[in-house]
């Protein structure tokens, strides 16, 4: 068969999301979430422009999600397929402050030591003409880059050592745009977006998204690097505030009315109105997801199972991926709810399951753990002891639902921050650590 003929009947590849992560809004605790719908094989590790080298190598990857600071156009730098765009605006004042806060506790930014040699308070910095810029017009100076069309706008998240390794990449432009044509080409990314969120709104985003990508939802997050109480802004921040960011101002009006008309929608599609409660639209997400997910992505049912923590994870209540090194493998805590769940889609059958722990709060919290399947209790037994265990469990045709779906609900006793656990600075609630898990028909 000859070559053309081949690749006249090649797959087409499948678009690359790529979320673009505007500073100080929230992407840390989204990132958490994004990336749990993705393999860890298939997503750029790569979040700053200053961690990119070769591009052409880079794009020989085909990564399936692209996440970072690369600016609104910046990313079709890294792929050679079409990109869906995801990102999350902020209200420009509480942008501002979170800016001024991350600065003052940073020691490697640019203007740490400025600020706090010279003991610049919020108000002052927003009118220093060496800050000042920093909180100026922010997102819609990162929307609205792009190596050819509005290059000028670098300064917004890349860094003098940035510039200087992709210079090669910067083309002249004689003219360089202003504010109001900045805000226009903010405003059509936001059209052609795939999703945007609005971090005031940060669940809700959270359920559209779910909605978008035909996805369970969410559930119960814990969000991370948030302050536990609103900041106290004055009336001269506020005013200073909005003067800097006009066209921030436009950009986020304009997307919460978008997101406010989008969500709407979402609502009427799953058969509600605006005066459902959370609970209602969650049951009505995860309706959605069992009624669309095997068509949508194109996933048929298994015979067997080999679940590792650095797979695609279809569930509520669990923290990011982390890194084994000495086995060369992922786990996950579970948390920050006491009630776990993981999504398997199977063809029915009764099945044999091992499930491999490798830490917990304790031993007694294991020993209460329940599991269920769609609700129905499976018994566990075990060799061991102790936190480090595999669990053993059959569970019956009967209960898989007739859509082929096999959820397994794992029930702790507490959680508790890893912080007092374990002596950590880490603040997030947890149970006990997943390693894997293995589903096969029972002989």
């Amino acid at each position: 068969m000859k070559a053309w003929f081949k690749q006249f009947f090649k797959s087409p590849k499948q678009p690359v999301y790529y979320f673009a992560h505007i500073p100080k809004t929230a992407g840390t605790s989204f990132i958490v979430l994004l990336d749990r719908y993705f393999s860890a094989k298939s997503i750029m590790p790569q979040q700053l422009w200053r961690e990119v080298t070769d591009l052409e190598e880079l794009k020989k990857q085909n990564h399936q999600l692209i996440r970072g600071h690369f600016g609104g156009g910046g990313a079709k730098m890294l792929t050679a397929q079409d990109l869906r765009h995801l990102t999350m605006v902020r209200d420009p004042v509480d942008l501002s402050h979170s800016t001024y806060e991350f600065i003052k506790r940073e020691q490697n930014t640019v203007v740490h030591d400025l600020v706090h040699r010279e003991q610049l308070s919020f108000e002052d910095f927003l009118i220093h003409p060496k800050t000042q810029p920093l909180v100026s017009n922010r997102m819609v100076r990162y929307l609205s880059f792009d190596f050819e069309e509005d290059p000028s706008a670098q300064e917004v998240f890349l860094s003098p050592q940035t510039v200087e390794d992709l210079q090669p990449l910067l083309t002249d432009n004689q003219v360089p745009l202003n504010d109001d044509q900045r805000l226009q080409r903010a405003k059509q990314w936001l059209d052609h977006a795939f999703w945007f969120g609005l971090l005031e709104r940060f669940d809700d985003a959270m359920r559209f998204l779910s909605y978008r990508m035909v996805l369970p939802p969410v559930g119960n997050s814990q969000k991370l690097n948030k302050h536990k109480s609103r900041p106290v802004i004055s009336d001269v921040a506020r005013q200073r505030v909005l003067a800097n960011n006009q066209a921030d101002g436009e950009l986020y009006d304009y997307a919460r009315s978008q997101f406010e008309h989008h969500y709407t929608q979402m609502l009427h599609d799953l058969g509600l109105t605006e005066l459902a409660n959370d609970d209602d639209i969650d049951v009505a997400l995860d309706k959605h997801y069992q009624n669309n997910y095997l068509q949508r992505h194109k996933h048929v049912l298994a015979r067997s199972i080999s679940f590792q923590c650095g797979d695609v994870l279809l569930g509520q209540n669990w923290h990011r991926r982390e890194w084994i090194a000495e086995q060369q493998t992922f786990f996950r805590w579970s948390g920050p709810g006491q009630l776990a769940s993981l999504d398997f889609w199977l063809e029915p059958h009764d099945y044999d399951m091992t499930i491999e722990i490798i830490n917990a709060l304790s031993e007694s919290l294991l020993d209460d753990l329940i599991i269920q399947a769609n609700g129905h209790d499976l018994d566990w037994s075990s060799e061991d002891v102790g936190v480090v265990r595999t669990l053993h469990l059959k569970c019956p045709q009967s209960n898989i639902q007739d859509n082929g779906l096999l959820r397994l609900y794992f029930q702790s006793p507490q959680v508790m921050s890893h912080a007092e656990a374990f002596g950590s600075d880490d603040q997030r609630r947890i149970a006990f650590a997943l390693k894997a898990i293995q589903v096969k028909i029972a002989a």
